[in-house]
Protein backbone atom coordinates (compact mmCIF):
# COMPACT_ATOMS: atom_id res chain seq x y z
CA UNK A 1 0.00 0.00 0.00
CA UNK A 2 1.01 3.44 -0.83
CA UNK A 3 0.23 6.89 -0.54
CA UNK A 4 1.48 9.19 -3.21
CA UNK A 5 4.71 7.19 -3.22
CA UNK A 6 4.24 5.40 -6.52
CA UNK A 7 8.13 5.36 -7.51
CA UNK A 8 9.33 4.16 -4.44
CA UNK A 9 6.67 1.69 -3.97
CA UNK A 10 7.09 0.23 -7.59
CA UNK A 11 11.16 0.10 -6.55
CA UNK A 12 10.15 -1.88 -3.15
CA UNK A 13 7.48 -4.18 -5.55
CA UNK A 14 10.47 -4.89 -7.67
CA UNK A 15 12.72 -5.57 -4.36
CA UNK A 16 9.57 -8.50 -3.48
CA UNK A 17 9.43 -9.92 -6.25
CA UNK A 18 13.23 -10.50 -7.12
CA UNK A 19 12.73 -12.27 -3.76
CA UNK A 20 10.25 -14.85 -5.29
CA UNK A 21 7.04 -13.21 -3.97
CA UNK A 22 4.61 -11.41 -5.90
CA UNK A 23 3.35 -7.99 -4.64
CA UNK A 24 0.71 -5.95 -6.20
CA UNK A 25 0.72 -2.03 -5.40
CA UNK A 26 -2.66 -1.15 -3.54
CA UNK A 27 -3.40 2.96 -4.36
CA UNK A 28 -4.21 4.76 -1.26
CA UNK A 29 -3.49 8.44 -3.03
CA UNK A 30 -5.82 11.29 -1.66
CA UNK A 31 -4.94 13.86 -3.94
CA UNK A 32 -3.97 14.42 -7.74
CA UNK A 33 -3.82 10.77 -9.64
CA UNK A 34 -1.51 8.17 -9.52
CA UNK A 35 1.76 8.10 -10.71
CA UNK A 36 1.80 4.85 -12.53
CA UNK A 37 -0.20 1.66 -13.03
CA UNK A 38 -1.68 0.20 -9.38
CA UNK A 39 -2.83 -3.30 -9.20
CA UNK A 40 -5.90 -2.07 -7.18
CA UNK A 41 -6.69 1.58 -7.75
CA UNK A 42 -7.85 4.67 -5.79
CA UNK A 43 -11.24 4.86 -7.45
CA UNK A 44 -11.76 0.59 -6.78
CA UNK A 45 -10.54 1.37 -3.34
CA UNK A 46 -13.20 3.73 -2.79
CA UNK A 47 -15.61 1.85 -4.39
CA UNK A 48 -15.18 -0.69 -1.75
CA UNK A 49 -15.82 1.20 0.57
CA UNK A 50 -19.79 2.42 -0.46
CA UNK A 51 -18.79 5.64 -1.35
CA UNK A 52 -19.31 6.70 -5.51
CA UNK A 53 -16.27 7.77 -7.02
CA UNK A 54 -18.05 11.03 -8.69
CA UNK A 55 -19.10 12.07 -4.88
CA UNK A 56 -15.64 11.56 -3.24
CA UNK A 57 -13.92 13.16 -6.07
CA UNK A 58 -15.97 16.86 -4.69
CA UNK A 59 -14.26 16.03 -1.12
CA UNK A 60 -10.81 17.88 -1.21
CA UNK A 61 -10.50 18.01 2.43
CA UNK A 62 -6.94 15.38 2.72
CA UNK A 63 -8.60 14.71 6.56
CA UNK A 64 -12.08 13.71 5.20
CA UNK A 65 -10.81 11.64 2.13
CA UNK A 66 -8.89 9.46 4.38
CA UNK A 67 -11.96 7.47 6.11
CA UNK A 68 -12.59 6.65 2.90
CA UNK A 69 -9.84 5.34 1.79
CA UNK A 70 -9.78 3.50 5.15
CA UNK A 71 -12.91 1.89 4.91
CA UNK A 72 -12.26 0.89 1.06
CA UNK A 73 -8.79 -0.72 2.10
CA UNK A 74 -9.82 -2.72 5.07
CA UNK A 75 -12.62 -4.27 2.64
CA UNK A 76 -9.84 -5.27 0.02
CA UNK A 77 -7.41 -6.58 2.28
CA UNK A 78 -10.13 -8.72 3.91
CA UNK A 79 -11.08 -9.85 0.16
CA UNK A 80 -7.80 -10.69 -0.78
CA UNK A 81 -6.66 -12.39 2.25
CA UNK A 82 -10.03 -14.79 2.54
CA UNK A 83 -9.54 -15.57 -1.30
CA UNK A 84 -6.53 -16.79 -0.48
CA UNK A 85 -4.92 -14.35 -2.16
CA UNK A 86 -2.77 -12.33 0.37
CA UNK A 87 0.22 -13.90 2.72
CA UNK A 88 1.00 -10.18 3.70
CA UNK A 89 0.88 -6.29 3.68
CA UNK A 90 3.26 -3.67 3.97
CA UNK A 91 2.64 0.05 3.42
CA UNK A 92 5.28 3.00 3.06
CA UNK A 93 4.11 7.13 3.58
CA UNK A 94 5.43 9.39 6.72
CA UNK A 95 2.43 10.07 9.53
CA UNK A 96 -0.69 10.35 7.09
CA UNK A 97 0.44 7.37 4.86
CA UNK A 98 1.44 5.20 8.15
CA UNK A 99 -1.42 6.15 10.13
CA UNK A 100 -3.86 4.81 7.17
CA UNK A 101 -1.87 1.73 6.35
CA UNK A 102 -1.90 0.72 9.76
CA UNK A 103 -5.49 1.23 10.18
CA UNK A 104 -6.14 -0.95 7.15
CA UNK A 105 -4.01 -3.77 8.22
CA UNK A 106 -5.57 -4.02 11.42
CA UNK A 107 -8.31 -5.54 9.42
CA UNK A 108 -6.55 -8.74 9.08
CA UNK A 109 -6.23 -11.05 11.74
CA UNK A 110 -2.96 -12.18 13.97
CA UNK A 111 -0.21 -13.97 12.38
CA UNK A 112 -0.82 -12.16 9.10
CA UNK A 113 2.64 -10.33 8.57
CA UNK A 114 1.99 -6.62 8.84
CA UNK A 115 5.07 -4.38 8.28
CA UNK A 116 4.77 -0.23 8.12
CA UNK A 117 7.85 0.80 6.56
CA UNK A 118 7.25 4.58 7.85
CA UNK A 119 9.76 7.74 8.30
CA UNK A 120 7.65 8.71 11.07
CA UNK A 121 7.49 5.47 12.99
CA UNK A 122 9.27 6.87 16.54
CA UNK A 123 7.12 10.28 16.05
CA UNK A 124 5.60 11.01 19.98
CA UNK A 125 2.43 9.89 20.95
CA UNK A 126 1.91 8.37 17.38
CA UNK A 127 3.84 4.70 17.57
CA UNK A 128 1.13 3.19 19.39
CA UNK A 129 -1.40 4.81 17.95
CA UNK A 130 0.17 3.00 14.03
CA UNK A 131 0.46 -0.57 16.60
CA UNK A 132 -3.03 -0.62 19.16
CA UNK A 133 -3.61 -4.06 19.35
CA UNK A 134 -2.45 -5.69 15.86
CA UNK A 135 0.80 -7.23 15.52
CA UNK A 136 1.97 -4.64 13.37
CA UNK A 137 5.56 -4.51 12.70
CA UNK A 138 6.95 -0.71 12.64
CA UNK A 139 10.33 0.20 10.19
CA UNK A 140 11.89 3.58 11.11
CA UNK A 141 13.25 4.53 7.37
CA UNK A 142 14.79 7.65 9.20
CA UNK A 143 14.99 9.52 5.94
CA UNK A 144 11.88 10.62 4.23
CA UNK A 145 10.55 8.00 1.87
CA UNK A 146 10.67 10.80 -1.44
CA UNK A 147 13.02 9.53 -4.28
CA UNK A 148 15.12 6.87 -5.15
CA UNK A 149 18.53 8.00 -3.95
CA UNK A 150 20.93 5.18 -1.99
CA UNK A 151 19.74 5.69 1.64
CA UNK A 152 15.96 4.90 0.49
CA UNK A 153 17.11 2.38 -1.90
CA UNK A 154 18.72 0.67 1.16
CA UNK A 155 15.93 0.98 3.08
CA UNK A 156 13.09 -0.07 1.13
CA UNK A 157 15.52 -2.82 -0.44
CA UNK A 158 16.08 -3.70 3.61
CA UNK A 159 11.90 -4.09 4.34
CA UNK A 160 11.47 -6.22 1.52
CA UNK A 161 13.60 -8.85 3.22
CA UNK A 162 12.02 -8.39 6.19
CA UNK A 163 8.27 -8.64 5.26
CA UNK A 164 9.56 -11.46 2.52
CA UNK A 165 11.42 -13.19 6.03
CA UNK A 166 7.94 -12.69 7.56
CA UNK A 167 6.17 -14.58 5.31
CA UNK A 168 8.01 -17.81 5.14
CA UNK A 169 8.33 -17.63 8.90
CA UNK A 170 4.57 -17.45 9.10
CA UNK A 171 4.07 -20.37 6.68
CA UNK A 172 6.54 -22.33 8.54
CA UNK A 173 4.71 -21.42 11.53
CA UNK A 174 0.97 -21.05 10.83
CA UNK A 175 -1.34 -19.82 13.68
CA UNK A 176 -4.00 -22.25 12.51
CA UNK A 177 -2.46 -25.23 12.20
CA UNK A 178 -3.83 -27.95 9.55
CA UNK A 179 -6.81 -29.79 11.61
CA UNK A 180 -5.73 -32.79 13.64
CA UNK A 181 -4.10 -33.39 16.57
CA UNK A 182 -3.84 -30.01 17.43
CA UNK A 183 -3.79 -28.75 21.25
CA UNK A 184 -6.40 -26.99 22.94
CA UNK A 185 -5.50 -23.08 23.30
CA UNK A 186 -5.93 -21.26 26.61
CA UNK A 187 -5.93 -17.53 26.67
CA UNK A 188 -4.15 -16.44 30.15
CA UNK A 189 -3.12 -12.29 31.20
CA UNK A 190 -0.87 -12.07 33.40
CA UNK A 191 1.93 -9.23 34.48
CA UNK A 192 4.99 -8.58 35.98
CA UNK A 193 3.02 -8.95 39.62
CA UNK A 194 1.57 -12.10 39.10
CA UNK A 195 4.42 -13.28 37.21
CA UNK A 196 4.87 -16.39 39.80
CA UNK A 197 1.48 -17.72 39.54
CA UNK A 198 1.03 -17.52 35.98
CA UNK A 199 4.30 -19.41 35.38
CA UNK A 200 3.12 -22.47 37.28
CA UNK A 201 -0.36 -22.56 35.11
CA UNK A 202 1.42 -22.47 32.26
CA UNK A 203 3.31 -25.50 33.35
CA UNK A 204 0.93 -27.32 34.87
CA UNK A 205 -1.52 -26.64 31.81
CA UNK A 206 1.26 -27.66 29.36
CA UNK A 207 1.73 -30.78 30.97
CA UNK A 208 -1.72 -31.66 30.54
CA UNK A 209 -1.51 -30.90 26.75
CA UNK A 210 -2.74 -27.32 26.50
CA UNK A 211 -0.77 -24.59 24.79
CA UNK A 212 -1.31 -21.79 26.96
CA UNK A 213 -0.78 -17.61 25.08
CA UNK A 214 0.10 -14.97 27.50
CA UNK A 215 -1.65 -11.51 27.44
CA UNK A 216 0.61 -9.07 29.54
CA UNK A 217 -2.52 -6.70 31.13
CA UNK A 218 -0.96 -3.97 31.00
CA UNK A 219 -4.22 -2.16 28.85
CA UNK A 220 -2.65 -3.38 25.33
CA UNK A 221 -2.73 -6.85 25.81
CA UNK A 222 -5.65 -7.89 27.90
CA UNK A 223 -7.52 -5.44 25.06
CA UNK A 224 -5.84 -7.35 22.10
CA UNK A 225 -6.80 -10.86 23.79
CA UNK A 226 -10.59 -9.26 24.01
CA UNK A 227 -10.30 -8.32 20.01
CA UNK A 228 -8.73 -11.75 19.52
CA UNK A 229 -11.65 -13.84 21.27
CA UNK A 230 -14.12 -11.44 19.50
CA UNK A 231 -12.85 -13.11 16.17
CA UNK A 232 -13.87 -16.02 17.73
CA UNK A 233 -12.30 -19.94 16.42
CA UNK A 234 -8.90 -19.70 18.11
CA UNK A 235 -8.97 -20.31 21.83
CA UNK A 236 -11.19 -22.85 23.96
CA UNK A 237 -11.02 -21.03 27.22
CA UNK A 238 -9.80 -18.14 29.11
CA UNK A 239 -7.71 -17.90 32.93
CA UNK A 240 -7.77 -14.56 33.22
CA UNK A 241 -5.62 -14.01 36.44
CA UNK A 242 -5.41 -10.14 35.96
CA UNK A 243 -8.24 -8.39 35.52
CA UNK A 244 -7.50 -5.03 37.04
CA UNK A 245 -7.46 -3.33 33.91
CA UNK A 246 -11.69 -3.36 34.57
CA UNK A 247 -11.50 -1.05 37.18
CA UNK A 248 -8.71 0.83 35.44
CA UNK A 249 -10.58 1.75 32.58
CA UNK A 250 -13.58 2.69 34.92
CA UNK A 251 -11.37 5.05 37.26
CA UNK A 252 -9.60 6.37 34.01
CA UNK A 253 -5.87 4.95 34.86
CA UNK A 254 -3.34 3.61 32.99
CA UNK A 255 -3.82 0.10 32.62
CA UNK A 256 -7.04 0.96 31.29
CA UNK A 257 -8.15 -2.00 28.89
CA UNK A 258 -11.64 -0.99 27.16
CA UNK A 259 -15.27 -0.33 27.90
CA UNK A 260 -15.80 -4.53 26.54
CA UNK A 261 -12.76 -5.84 28.70
CA UNK A 262 -14.27 -9.32 30.57
CA UNK A 263 -16.83 -9.71 28.43
CA UNK A 264 -15.55 -11.83 24.78
CA UNK A 265 -15.57 -14.74 26.39
CA UNK A 266 -18.99 -14.83 27.63
CA UNK A 267 -20.17 -13.61 24.35
CA UNK A 268 -18.64 -16.57 22.87
CA UNK A 269 -19.64 -18.70 25.32
CA UNK A 270 -16.29 -20.28 26.12
CA UNK A 271 -15.44 -21.43 29.75
CA UNK A 272 -13.47 -18.93 31.74
CA UNK A 273 -11.72 -18.69 35.22
CA UNK A 274 -11.47 -15.30 36.63
CA UNK A 275 -8.68 -14.23 39.21
CA UNK A 276 -8.06 -10.83 40.89
CA UNK A 277 -4.13 -9.91 40.29
CA UNK A 278 -4.27 -6.35 40.26
CA UNK A 279 -8.17 -5.84 40.87
CA UNK A 280 -7.01 -3.92 43.95
CA UNK A 281 -4.18 -1.08 43.29
CA UNK A 282 -4.71 1.42 40.34
CA UNK A 283 -2.12 2.68 38.32
CA UNK A 284 -2.96 6.60 38.03
CA UNK A 285 -1.66 9.11 35.25
CA UNK A 286 0.95 11.02 36.64
CA UNK A 287 -1.21 14.26 34.93
CA UNK A 288 -4.04 13.13 36.29
CA UNK A 289 -3.15 12.28 39.82
CA UNK A 290 -5.18 13.68 42.85
CA UNK A 291 -3.85 15.28 45.69
CA UNK A 292 -6.21 13.09 47.57
CA UNK A 293 -3.87 10.03 46.31
CA UNK A 294 -1.34 10.90 48.85
CA UNK A 295 -3.46 9.35 51.81
CA UNK A 296 -3.33 6.30 49.80
CA UNK A 297 -1.11 2.93 50.51
CA UNK A 298 1.25 3.18 47.33
CA UNK A 299 4.51 1.52 45.88
CA UNK A 300 6.49 2.65 43.28
CA UNK A 301 6.83 -0.54 41.24
CA UNK A 302 9.43 0.71 38.38
CA UNK A 303 10.50 3.92 37.34
CA UNK A 304 7.30 4.14 35.09
CA UNK A 305 4.33 2.56 37.37
CA UNK A 306 3.01 3.50 40.73
CA UNK A 307 0.86 1.76 42.30
CA UNK A 308 -1.74 3.15 44.22
CA UNK A 309 -4.54 1.08 46.59
CA UNK A 310 -7.93 1.40 45.74
CA UNK A 311 -10.73 2.74 48.47
CA UNK A 312 -13.28 0.30 49.36
CA UNK A 313 -15.92 2.95 47.88
CA UNK A 314 -13.88 1.90 44.98
CA UNK A 315 -13.72 -1.84 45.04
CA UNK A 316 -17.19 -1.88 45.14
CA UNK A 317 -17.64 0.16 41.85
CA UNK A 318 -15.41 -2.19 40.41
CA UNK A 319 -16.87 -5.15 41.86
CA UNK A 320 -20.01 -4.75 40.57
CA UNK A 321 -19.33 -3.78 37.44
CA UNK A 322 -17.21 -6.98 37.15
CA UNK A 323 -20.24 -8.73 38.12
CA UNK A 324 -22.38 -7.17 35.43
CA UNK A 325 -20.53 -8.36 33.25
CA UNK A 326 -19.88 -11.88 34.17
CA UNK A 327 -23.16 -12.21 35.14
CA UNK A 328 -24.10 -11.95 31.15
CA UNK A 329 -21.58 -14.83 30.05
CA UNK A 330 -23.16 -17.48 28.03
CA UNK A 331 -20.48 -20.22 28.99
CA UNK A 332 -18.97 -21.34 32.74
CA UNK A 333 -17.39 -19.42 34.57
CA UNK A 334 -15.45 -19.75 38.06
CA UNK A 335 -14.14 -17.26 40.78
CA UNK A 336 -11.12 -17.67 42.24
CA UNK A 337 -9.55 -15.26 45.16
CA UNK A 338 -7.11 -15.81 47.18
CA UNK A 339 -7.44 -14.58 51.21
CA UNK A 340 -3.93 -13.62 51.19
CA UNK A 341 -2.34 -11.09 49.17
CA UNK A 342 -3.69 -10.80 45.47
CA UNK A 343 -0.11 -10.09 44.02
CA UNK A 344 3.42 -10.20 44.66
CA UNK A 345 3.30 -6.43 46.08
CA UNK A 346 0.27 -6.80 48.33
CA UNK A 347 1.26 -10.16 50.02
CA UNK A 348 -0.20 -10.80 53.00
CA UNK A 349 1.89 -9.42 56.00
CA UNK A 350 3.13 -6.35 54.00
CA UNK A 351 2.66 -2.82 54.04
CA UNK A 352 0.56 -3.06 50.71
CA UNK A 353 -1.80 -5.44 51.77
CA UNK A 354 -5.29 -4.86 53.03
CA UNK A 355 -7.40 -7.49 54.22
CA UNK A 356 -10.42 -5.69 55.26
CA UNK A 357 -10.56 -3.85 51.81
CA UNK A 358 -10.51 -6.70 49.73
CA UNK A 359 -12.84 -8.20 51.47
CA UNK A 360 -15.41 -5.84 50.75
CA UNK A 361 -15.09 -6.53 47.33
CA UNK A 362 -15.75 -10.38 47.87
CA UNK A 363 -18.81 -9.88 49.53
CA UNK A 364 -19.74 -7.43 46.67
CA UNK A 365 -18.64 -9.63 43.79
CA UNK A 366 -20.56 -12.36 45.68
CA UNK A 367 -23.72 -10.51 46.44
CA UNK A 368 -23.80 -9.34 42.68
CA UNK A 369 -23.28 -12.51 40.63
CA UNK A 370 -25.69 -15.04 39.57
CA UNK A 371 -26.42 -18.09 41.78
CA UNK A 372 -24.72 -20.24 39.05
CA UNK A 373 -21.41 -18.25 39.63
CA UNK A 374 -19.10 -20.35 42.11
CA UNK A 375 -16.48 -18.12 44.13
CA UNK A 376 -14.07 -19.95 45.43
CA UNK A 377 -11.67 -18.41 48.47
CA UNK A 378 -8.09 -19.85 48.54
CA UNK A 379 -6.44 -19.66 51.67
CA UNK A 380 -3.52 -18.52 50.21
CA UNK A 381 -1.45 -16.10 48.44
CA UNK A 382 -2.34 -15.39 45.07
CA UNK A 383 1.61 -15.75 44.03
CA UNK A 384 1.86 -19.17 45.55
CA UNK A 385 2.07 -22.52 43.74
CA UNK A 386 -0.89 -23.50 45.87
CA UNK A 387 -3.34 -21.06 44.46
CA UNK A 388 -1.93 -21.72 41.25
CA UNK A 389 -3.48 -25.42 41.59
CA UNK A 390 -6.74 -23.83 42.48
CA UNK A 391 -7.12 -22.17 39.23
CA UNK A 392 -6.45 -25.00 37.05
CA UNK A 393 -8.31 -27.53 39.12
CA UNK A 394 -11.26 -24.94 38.89
CA UNK A 395 -10.31 -24.93 35.19
CA UNK A 396 -10.55 -28.55 34.29
CA UNK A 397 -13.35 -28.74 36.47
CA UNK A 398 -15.57 -26.28 34.04
CA UNK A 399 -14.08 -27.26 31.01
CA UNK A 400 -15.40 -30.80 31.63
Amino acid sequence: MAEEKWVEANFFRAQITSLGHRAEILDMGLTGGPAGPCAIGREEVIAAGGTGVDEASLITDRGKRMPLMIKGGRKKVKELYEQGMLTGVVSLGGTTGTQMGTSIMKALPFGVPKLAVSSTASLKGFASRYLGTSDVSLMHTVVEIAGLNRFMKNALARAAGAVCGMVEGGLREPVAPEQGGVSPVVAMTHFGPCEHCAVRVRNLLEERGYQVVGFSAAGIGDRAMEEIIESGGVFSAVIDLATGGVGEELLGFARAAGASRLEAAGKKGIPQVIATSGVNFGSPWKYRYKPEYESRKKIEYDRARTFIRLSQDELVRVATVMAEKLNRAAGPVRVVIPLGGWSSVDKKGSFFYDGEADQVFVETLERELRDDIEVREVDADLETDEFAKVIVDSFLEIIS
